[in-house]
């Protein structure tokens, strides 16, 4: 358990954690996100399914869920998940908020159903999923660390240009960082200069650029 202190709406999903586990079993992960703090958001975890520890950082889905829906962001119940070791997960993402309606946290379970899909063609009506791909869905990455999640946001876009950075014109890098404004990496400490890096650019350059994007949707 993290030592934060956390507000008492995470608390009381704190104290659902053992009983949740205990009545799933040991194929199941329950975890607890303050997402209060991205960089580390997990503050308690239950079970072993994709390796995480207390300390480790949000996901790069519910960074995109957030910057997408804000404070109205859908639950996201039984979607499928690949984890980098191949093992297939059932997983759902059901958000925490204080008394005024805003997120300040998750409770995330994921269910490894690997076995089950090769043991046997009975279990399909046990492991079918109740929501099917979005196609805007990113592959959820499940990192140890927050620099991972920015690192695989950016290179995933700079591959979808194709084309070097040092061929890429402003209006590349411009819908490059958009895409990533959209996406939420910008809510992540150090996102700016990182980006900034990885283009060749300054710090000041992404700012501008997020200047105009920003002053473009209203």
């Amino acid at each position: 358990m993290d030592e934060r202190e956390l507000h008492q709406n995470l608390q009381v999903a704190l104290h659902m954690l053992d009983g949740l586990s205990k009545m799933l079993g040991h194929r199941y992960e329950v975890i607890l996100h303050d997402l209060s703090h991205v960089e580390n958001s997990i503050v308690a975890i239950r079970g072993n399914v994709t390796n995480r520890k207390i300390g480790g950082p949000v996901t790069n889905y519910l960074l995109q869920l957030l910057r997408r829906y804000g404070d109205s962001a859908p639950d996201s119940i039984n979607y499928r998940n690949v984890t980098p070791e191949g093992r297939v997960l059932r997983s759902s993402t059901m958000f925490i908020r204080d008394e005024d309606g805003h997120i300040i946290g998750s409770l995330c379970i994921n269910q490894d159903l690997t076995d089950f899909i090769v043991s046997s063609k009975l279990c399909q009506e046990l492991i079918a999923f109740q929501e099917p791909v979005k196609e805007d869905q990113p592959e959820e990455l499940f990192a140890h660390d927050i620099n991972e999640v920015m690192e695989s946001m950016v290179q995933t876009e700079l591959e979808m240009v194709q084309k070097p950075v040092a061929y890429m014109q402003k209006e590349d890098k411009l819908a490059l960082v958009g895409s990533l404004e959209e996406k939420g990496i910008f809510d992540v400490k150090g996102a700016v200069e990182y980006v900034a890096e990885r283009l060749g650019v300054t710090n000041f350059t992404i700012y501008n650029y997020l200047k105009e994007i920003r002053c473009g949707k209203k």
